[in-house]
């Protein structure tokens, strides 16, 4: 009887199997994989400090099957950073951060990996410095494009505020004066609250501000070279030399040297890497000083007579030269100096004073004074000068007489003058700064022209990017 009954068992096992079901064969599930479109997506993503990057995943992302609710991850410098399907960045800190995308379904996840640039919006470019007519300051900055920027039709534009925008707590004097830029620190100097102001020179930032309780200190133009040196020359509105130490943030006076006043028109630096060449104009002995921290020469030591001189204008003339233009007697003339004034003998013997052409008399009556805006180009030996609204240009070596005709005329704006003139790194461009005085608001306007054609370049002329352009300078970094 047993045996019957384990066959019965045996026997009824295929029928019992047929009735539970195979999930694995009868239903299979197909994995609904996530594409993501990448060459509509950039490796590297370029941004300005504070401004906003926007990344929209909107017809980006496909699956292979069913359309799953899909899940967004972004990191930015391996922290989460946000849930939405679209990015919206912004950073006021400068570098280079890695991000990455997370696309997930419930069957998987797909992943995209980038790199975030966020540039300062004070990089290397234009940058003017103006004041409107209650001595307003106004700092704005056009910075440079990167190659792929340009290949992607980006415009260059400035940025007008830039003092507020990365100084909200800080109320900057009136009546700016002169501005430079050393190593990391840009310098502004002021004469409402005779002071000047250190700021990073890529987060516009305010990193000090030096200051002396002598009343006699109102800068008016500060000397500063873009190079190792930790003392610049300052001069006041009382035409006295006063010395900045620019890292320990302090105006001092430089004892026995430099006592006597200056033409704060009339005044050069040049910086190299090891040493600066500071070039004033002595109103009381009417003579060039040739000066650094450490001496102080005149031209009339060496037997180069300016008695009965007005100055006129002081220029770079190339590496080695720079070239005064005097006026005596209502003859105007010009005097190269070597900015090295001693030629040294083997035996360590002076030999002679660098004078290259002695006081050469230049025919005409030129539209140039000592209040003129001017800047030399010692690529195309010229001098770039202007008068109202016009830009004369004198060929300082060939030329012998100045230009009756202008170069360029800038009459596309009604009453505009030129107050500001400068020129690019390398001498192919020239800035130049011009005012409607008599508009309100924003009535500073610049124009970017080519130095040899005069013509307009970029998106010249920028319109209504300043006040009144007080100073313009290629920014470096």
């Amino acid at each position: 009887m047993k045996t019957l009954k384990y066959l019965f068992i045996v026997l009824c096992l295929p029928f019992l199997t047929g009735c539970f079901k195979d999930e694995t064969t009868v239903d299979t599930v197909r994995i609904s994989e996530i594409s993501i479109d990448t060459l509509r997506m950039q490796k590297i993503y370029n941004i300005d400090q504070n401004e906003e990057l926007l990344i929209s995943t909107e017809g980006l992302v496909s699956q292979s099957e069913h359309q799953l609710p899909l899940a967004y991850e972004w990191e930015v410098n391996y922290k989460f950073y946000s849930d939405s399907s679209a990015l919206r960045f912004v950073s006021n800190e400068l570098g280079s951060f890695p991000a990455r995308l997370k696309i997930s379904n419930e069957h998987g996840s797909s992943f995209y990996e980038f790199t975030l640039n966020v540039n300062s919006a004070y990089e290397k470019g234009i940058a003017i410095l103006s004041a409107d007519s209650d001595g307003k300051p106004m700092l704005s900055i056009m910075r440079e494009l990167s190659d792929k920027e340009v290949a992607d039709g980006k415009k260059r534009f400035f940025n007008t505020n830039c003092l507020e925008v990365t100084n909200p707590d800080v109320e900057f004097p009136r009546y700016p004066t002169d501005f430079g830029q050393r190593d990391k620190q840009l310098f502004i100097s002021f004469k409402g609250q005779p002071s000047v102001y250190a700021l990073n020179s890529q987060m516009l930032n305010v990193e000090n501000i030096i200051s002396d309780g002598n009343p006699d200190f109102i800068p008016e133009r500060i000397l500063v070279a873009d190079n190792g040196a930790k003392a610049s020359p300052v001069l006041s509105e009382s035409n006295k030399i006063y010395k900045m130490a620019t890292l320990e943030g302090l105006v001092v006076n430089y004892g026995a040297l430099m006592t006597s006043t200056y033409d704060k028109n009339i005044v050069l630096s040049k910086g190299t890497l090891y040493q600066t060449y500071y070039i004033f104009w002595d109103t009381q002995e009417e003579t060039i000083v040739d000066f650094n921290d450490y001496y102080e020469d005149k031209a009339s030591n060496e037997g180069l007579d300016f008695t009965g001189h007005t100055p006129i204008a002081l220029y770079e003339r190339d590496e080695d030269y720079f070239t005064m233009i005097t006026r005596k007697d209502g003859i105007f003339m010009k005097t190269s100096i070597a900015y090295e004034w001693f030629i040294w003998d083997s035996d360590y013997t002076e030999q002679s004073f660098g004078l290259s052409d002695n006081q050469v008399v230049i025919n005409g009556t030129p539209e140039l004074t000592s209040e003129s805006p001017y800047v030399s180009n010692t690529t195309y030996q010229c001098l770039y000068y202007a008068s109202g609204n016009k830009i004369y240009r004198w060929y300082y070596n060939t030329a012998t007489s100045f230009p009756t005709e202008p170069w360029r005329i800038l009459d596309d704006l009604e009453g505009a003058e030129i107050t500001s003139l400068a020129v690019s790194p390398d001498d192919q461009q020239l800035y130049v700064g011009v005012c409607q005085s008599s508009a309100s608001g924003l009535n500073g306007s610049f124009y970017l022209l080519n130095c040899d054609s005069g013509k307009n370049e970029g998106e010249s002329p920028y319109l209504n990017v300043a006040y009144k352009p007080l100073k313009i300078v290629h920014k470096p970094r």
